[in-house]
C-alpha cells in the first residue's frame, strides 16, 4: 500500500531538521574542538616564554618540556575526546 503524499512529506521535512541539528551539533563540536587545541598551544607557548625568561638552565629545561607536555598533551586530548564524542553521536 503506497504511503499518503501528506505522510511522507511530513516525515521527509522531520527528517530534514533532524539532520541539520545532528550537522550543527557536529560542527559546533569542530569548532569548539579547534578552539580548545588553540588554547592549549597557547597555554604551551607561555610555558616557553618563561624558559627564555629564566636565567636557571634547568628551569629553563623544565619549563621547555612542560610546555611540550602541557601542547602536546593537551591537543592530544582534546583530538580524542572529539573523535570519541563524534563515534558516540554517529558522526563517523
Amino acid at each position: 500500500m503506497p504511503m499518503k503524499p501528506e505522510l511522507y512529506k511530513e516525515l521527509q521535512a522531520k527528517r530534514e531538521a533532524e539532520h541539520r541539528a545532528a550537522e550543527r551539533d557536529r560542527q559546533w563540536s569542530m569548532v569548539r574542538s579547534g578552539l580548545a587545541c588553540l588554547v592549549w598551544a597557547g597555554l604551551g607557548l607561555v610555558c616557553y616564554a618563561f624558559s627564555f625568561h629564566t636565567t636557571d638552565a634547568g628551569m629553563a629545561q623544565i619549563y621547555k618540556w612542560g610546555a611540550y607536555v602541557i601542547t602536546y598533551g593537551g591537543v592530544s586530548f582534546t583530538l580524542l575526546r572529539a573523535y570519541r564524542k563524534g563515534e558516540a553521536r554517529g558522526d563517523w
